[in-house]
């Protein structure tokens, strides 16, 4: 064959490299069946119990069950788009693996069936193996040198020095080849890269003790897509099949820059891999860690999120604090997961590596389930196309981009009716809370509410449980916010007494605001459509089991005298 009499210093052209496949094919055919078990998307465990002290004592809600349940029957247009999308992501989560501590796992029973950092390096082998077996071969580690992922690095520098330990003793599979088949180089990034071990090398024993003193970055900044452009222009020309293994615990500050990374790393013929966490569900960083800013209000921390923007409203829950969002997506954060994927690599999210505590014990769901949920692997003028071409779709993207909103947590619910001026005073007050968070709950219901008719025109899965998600949570604190303001001032018109013996009104939470007036009657109505659809359409997500706990809260106010 004449792949046989390639030069090994020049790399093969894309064609030959096409046309070399089937006999690369052959050669994985040996670990094809234990890679495929590793990369078996593995990340979400055990959901959270989310109780409401004050909810409504005849609701009966019961946790997110991670199998699905029958579903309305999708259209022929949106059966194609979803069988796409759920290819793409079954290829992805092939390459994924996620494999944290705490509960339960996809497909895992304990922990202990768990790899941790150090046996996902050693199951990497396998591909450095085979990049070996069918060229020369560059391997180029970049490391993390922000301080917060000093555990990573020690423990990365462990588990590098078995596998190079390995290759020293053992060699290759193939048995015939000389050591500088295979060569090394190592860059540390944070604020910019550092050529730790700059010249590639074939001396492992110099690769284990550079392992051994990667700096630390203290500028708290994660420029990992600017690094990644520098790495691939500053050895494309080596000649050799590259391989890009990136090693942090962080999304990397500059993740806009991940579509001119991939055309760069493609146009080189570069696979990345990347070793890191999971995003947290719909958010830039997880709510538990660290809130210090750098000086560049940059936050110190950005982990997330799993989709190339945010899709989550963030609203507080009526039954007090944010902590129930604090969910794992189940996919590495946005740009990392899209470059891996563009380049043939694999993320990995191995359950010992966290950032600021995350991902700890956050709740993960069946891989099986979220399977049929993934985000959008697309471009940024796609995704501005996609924006472009869908009321629903433009209005979850805006509302997902607001400041966390307050909800209106144990507001004043008794009112004595003894003097006429204290009873106006204590309603004065009262309302003011509802006047401060009426105007922002308003800016994330209206679009979503104008933007309603389009929903049925998003092909997405995960972009319907969105919209549907927001739309109703909106819905839900408008209708607690407004119809509280408009008790009280059917109160304050002087509401009478049944029982003239009694002096005290109590508004209390209800199914209903009908007193209120029809016009809130039907956002109340809307919010538990919505929330509602979201529950019996997609059963076992986080979408789901936020939508159950914000019904846990009744949507609605009624008097009750005393």
């Amino acid at each position: 064959m004449s792949s046989m009499t390639q030069d090994p210093r020049k790399p093969f052209s894309p064609k030959k490299r096409f046309r070399l496949i089937g006999g690369r094919v052959s050669s994985l055919t040996a670990w094809g069946a234990s890679t495929f078990a590793l990369l078996l998307f593995s990340g979400c465990g055990d959901n959270v119990s989310l109780r409401n002290p004050f909810a409504d004592p005849q609701a009966k809600t019961k946790p997110a069950q991670p199998t699905p349940t029958a579903q309305q029957k999708p259209t022929p247009r949106q059966r194609t788009a979803s069988a796409s999308n759920e290819q793409r992501a079954r290829q992805s989560m092939m390459r994924t693996s996620s494999v944290r501590s705490g509960g339960g796992g996809f497909g895992s029973s304990s922990v202990a069936d768990r790899p941790n950092l150090s046996q996902m390096v050693d199951r990497l082998k396998t591909e450095i193996d085979s990049s070996v077996d069918f060229a020369p071969t560059l391997v180029i580690w970049m490391v993390d040198s922000t301080q917060s992922a000093s555990d990573l690095r020690r423990d990365l520098a462990v588990a590098v020095k078995g596998l190079y330990g390995e290759f020293q003793s053992k060699g290759f599979p193939s048995g015939d080849k000389s050591a500088d088949i295979l060569k090394t180089a190592i860059v540390a990034f944070g604020e910019k890269p550092e050529f730790v071990l700059e010249t590639p090398t074939e001396d492992y024993a110099q690769v284990i003790e550079k392992f051994g003193s990667l700096p630390s970055d203290g500028s708290g900044k994660e420029n990992t897509f600017a690094a990644l452009q520098q790495v691939i222009d500053k050895y494309s020309g080596e000649g050799r099949e590259t391989l890009i293994i990136l090693a942090t615990d962080e999304a990397g500050d500059d993740a806009n820059q991940v579509d001119a990374t991939i055309a760069k790393a493609t146009a080189a013929g570069v696979r990345i891999h990347a070793i890191g966490i999971p995003a947290p569900f719909g958010l830039e960083r997880a709510p538990g860690s660290t809130s210090e800013s750098r000086q560049d209000g940059m936050p110190v921390l950005v982990q997330g999120p799993e989709t190339r923007s945010p899709q989550l409203l963030k609203m507080k829950f009526t039954s007090g604090g944010f902590g129930a969002e604090e969910l794992d997506s189940g996919y590495g954060p946005f740009g990392l997961n899209y470059l891996t994927r563009a380049t043939s690599g694999s993320y990995l999210i191995p359950r010992d590596v966290s950032s600021g505590g995350w991902p700890g014990n956050a709740p993960r769901f069946d891989e099986k389930v979220m399977q049929r949920y993934p985000p959008q692997y697309i471009s940024q003028q796609e995704y501005q196309q996609l924006l472009a071409s869908n009321k629903a779709a433009q209005a979850l993207h805006l509302v997902s981009q607001r400041a966390e909103i307050e909800a209106m947590v144990y507001p004043a619910t008794q009112f004595i009716v003894a003097e006429e001026a204290r009873l106006k005073n204590d309603l004065d007050n009262a309302q003011r809370t509802a006047a401060r968070l009426g105007p922002l709950v308003d800016s994330v219901y209206t679009p979503l509410d104008e933007a309603e008719k389009d929903r049925d025109n998003l092909s997405d899965r995960r972009m319907q449980a969105a919209f549907d998600l927001a739309l109703g949570r909106a819905a839900a604190a408008k209708g607690r916010v407004d119809g509280y303001n408009q008790m009280l001032a059917i109160l304050k018109g002087g509401r009478k007494f049944e029982n003239p013996d009694n002096d005290t009104w109590y508004l209390e939470p209800a199914n209903t605001l009908e007193e209120a007036g029809s016009r809130l009657e039907k956002v109340r109505e809307q919010a538990e459509a919505a929330l509602k659809r979201v529950i019996e359409q997609h059963p076992g997500t986080p979408w789901a089991q936020l939508a159950e706990k914000e019904l846990e809260t009744p949507i609605g106010w009624k008097w009750v005298e005393n």
